[in-house]
């Protein structure tokens, strides 16, 4: 008899943003994904490819390494981001500065359909529609994506300042 992890009946698709630019960016991006994927919660549903990406801030920083993820989640929208908010703390996240280099950074983009305006908490993500480096992961995963209008059409609103490049080659298996 084969046992298989079934997620929950997926009437919402919850997209996380990954992405580092400090220390090794990208194996720091595979050790968040794993331990997103770990716990008895989540059920990893996708990953998209790996980016280069430029930093979208005037602080002087190195490029990033950015991709998104899609998830079940067992759980509120609230008990995810406290959970993601751990995943960055354990990895030595330290918020000293808006916008700054990270080691690590978890953003809940999407959770299905809903709308959520929290101070702490708002989905889909207020900038979601201004990053392509933000964008281009999640219709990687799923090209059908809307906001208010399909996702992709925001592409072309981002502007010419962000650079972003896929990793050919490099997949989450080699972050071991």
């Amino acid at each position: 008899m084969i046992l298989l992890k079934i997620g929950p009946s997926m009437d919402k698709k919850i997209f996380i943003g990954v992405g580092s630019n400090m220390g090794q960016s990208y194996k720091n991006c595979v050790m968040a994904i794993k331990k997103i994927s770990s716990d008895r919660r989540a059920y990893l549903r996708s990953i998209s490819s790996f980016y280069q990406t430029s930093p979208i801030s005037a602080i002087e920083q190195n490029d990033f390494i950015n991709c998104a993820i899609e998830i079940d989640w067992m759980g509120t929208p609230q008990e995810l981001l406290q959970f993601l908010n751990e995943i960055e703390s354990s990895m030595g996240r330290v918020r000293s500065e808006k916008n700054g280099p990270r080691v690590i950074d978890l953003d809940i983009l999407l959770y299905g359909n809903r709308v959520i305006n929290e101070d702490s908490l708002t989905v889909p993500h207020k900038e979601l529609h201004r990053r392509r480096f933000a964008i281009m992961p999640c219709l990687e995963i799923d090209p059908h994506l809307t906001l208010t209008k399909p996702l992709a059409t925001f592409l072309g609103e981002t502007g010419d300042d962000q650079k972003i490049t896929k990793l050919e080659g490099i997949g989450f298996d080699e972050g071991e």
